[in-house]
């Protein structure tokens, strides 16, 4: 049964999007003719949706339930994935809302939306129709849409389902739905290539031995200041060093910055450790994921503090590094007393990279308070001194 959506119910979720949607339920007497409860959560999706969805935003799109909304790709990352990607035929094996689909199929004649939940398959039909898409829509699993298709198709895509029987979040490929290492030999039949959207917590070493290193490139995507999902581009052949490629989203799904390397050139690579300068650089969070800390750091002509601590010096400001930067304004042991002398205030925004004791503990020993200008850094120097370097931002 296809989904319909009356205009009055659009006109109330217009009126009253900016209002609280715990609050509307309780006015049902109110507006006995309208699904409040429906409508109620149509409000609440839309309202998370504005900036993670602004296209679909914009449209008169309906909306999944809360988790189904919580697991899709924005807008920006899923506009970047259509980027890496075009041909002939498409099919997503994952289908869910539809939001990877949509984007993905704007570079493909023949697209297929897979899908073993009925209602998001209605809810796919219902707004690809609204988004004008042409998508043929499958309520199946991969096995049984395979056996539909007549001839090999030019990219599959699929995001595994990463929640456990108890709902748990689960990052092994064997844990998630379906099982990609499983699936492998079959998607390679009916596919050329394959494109494949992990978590973000998982771990690449493993992640790509467990698929017989079938890996050809890895996407780390940062929007927002955070990593928010991990892109596997998969080959027929063995990859012994895949690309690594991590890169900084701006809202429209561009990249802002993009940083390119390998395992090998990272373990070929020779890195000096040294003494901190005028200047401290904190990678930002896909370069931390990346771990391609050598050739980073022989890009923009750094020095490290130790082997271990991935924060970076030198005497100039490096203009386009990917996270942040400080001004040292002064370095001391890892005292009270000592840090009293020049924050007298004891408030500053406190960071641990590689130190041996947990933030909080460290916070009660120096008698710290949060905020302020100021940003205290407690590491390992080379040498494995401990210390405490108090900086200002510096960009």
């Amino acid at each position: 049964m296809e989904l319909s959506v009356k205009e009055e119910y659009w006109k109330f979720i217009k009126d009253h999007e900016q209002d609280n949607p715990a609050q509307l339920v309780l006015k049902q007497k109110k507006f006995p003719d309208l699904p409040l409860k429906e409508l109620a959560s149509q409000i609440a999706s839309r309202q998370k949706a504005k900036i993670k969805l602004p296209e679909w935003y914009a449209e008169k799109v309906w909306f999944p339930s809360k988790l189904s909304l919580e697991q899709c790709s924005s807008e920006a990352t899923a506009k970047f994935k259509s980027s890496l990607i075009s041909g002939t035929s498409f099919a997503d094996l994952t289908g869910g809302f539809g939001i990877d689909t949509y984007y993905l199929s704007q570079n493909f004649s023949e697209s297929h939306y897979v899908e073993q939940q009925k209602e998001l398959c209605e809810l796919a039909l219902y707004n690809f129709k609204v988004l004008n898409r042409n998508i043929n829509i499958h309520h199946s699993q991969s096995e049984a849409f395979f056996n539909s298709i007549k001839k090999p198709l030019d990219w599959i895509y699929l995001d595994p389902a990463r929640r456990g029987d108890r709902n748990q979040k689960v990052f092994l490929w064997e844990d998630c739905s379906p099982n990609l290492v499983e699936l492998l030999p079959l998607l390679f039949e009916k596919a050329q290539n394959i494109l494949v959207k992990a978590a973000p917590m998982q771990d690449i070493s493993r992640a790509i031995a467990e698929l017989d290193n079938k890996v050809k490139a890895v996407y780390i995507i940062e929007w927002q200041g955070e990593v928010k999902e991990l892109i596997y581009i998969l080959s027929k052949e063995a990859v012994e060093y895949p690309e690594i490629h991590a890169v900084q989203l701006s809202d429209e799904g561009k990249p802002i910055f993009s940083f390119n390397g390998d395992k090998l050139k990272e373990e070929e690579s020779s890195i000096k450790i040294g003494i901190p300068q005028h200047f401290l650089y904190e990678p930002s969070p896909v370069m931390m994921k990346a771990g391609l800390f050598k050739q980073l750091a022989q890009k923009f002509q750094l020095s490290k503090l130790h082997p271990n601590t991935h924060l970076f010096t030198c005497h100039e400001i490096k203009k386009d590094f990917p996270g942040r930067v400080f001004k040292i304004e002064n370095q001391i042991p890892v005292q009270k007393k000592e840090l009293k002398k020049y924050l007298p205030e004891m408030k500053a925004n406190l960071a641990s990279r590689n130190f041996p004791m947990p933030i909080a503990q460290l916070k009660k020993k120096l008698g710290l308070k949060d905020g302020g200008e100021h940003y205290l850094f407690a590491t390992t120097l080379k040498g494995e001194e401990k210390a405490l370097l108090i900086c200002e931002k510096a960009k």
